[in-house]
């Protein structure tokens, strides 16, 4: 038996590269999408003041705010990921989701700047709506 530091329910690392890329898992957020907007894509949820958090320790408020006023462009990089989530968040969300550890971050790189811009989007909606 190997030692091993992933979940039991993975396959080791190369095979699940191998695994995601004859599975398009690489390109398929959908479900990490969901995972991580119950994280930090809704008003309240847990995960916003951890990232902020994680981002004002790091010098990234700039980037978070370029994400909240407008559209990203592009995914982030690996390195903001996991400057942003936790390693202990990064294997919840690869064990949720049953993607590697590589497509769990790659993934991530897509999906949170979007989350981030939509969080102000709807922000801004509810400030409005209470003005008016």
């Amino acid at each position: 038996m190997t030692n091993r530091t992933r979940t039991q329910d993975n396959l080791p690392e190369p095979l699940n590269t191998v695994a995601d890329f004859f599975t398009w898992a690489h390109r398929d957020n959908s479900g990490l999408a969901t995972t991580v907007s119950q994280y930090m894509g809704k008003q309240g949820a847990p995960g916003i003041p951890e990232v902020r958090r994680r981002a004002h320790e790091e010098g990234l408020d700039d980037l978070l705010q370029s994400w909240r006023d407008a559209i990203p462009r592009g995914p982030t990089t690996e390195r903001v990921v996991r400057i942003l989530i936790s390693p202990d968040k990064i294997e919840e969300f690869a064990r949720e989701t049953g993607l590697s550890q590589t497509a769990t971050v790659n993934g991530l790189a897509e999906v949170i700047p979007g989350i981030v811009y939509r969080n102000a989007l709807q922000a801004q909606r509810d400030a409005k709506a209470k003005t008016t």
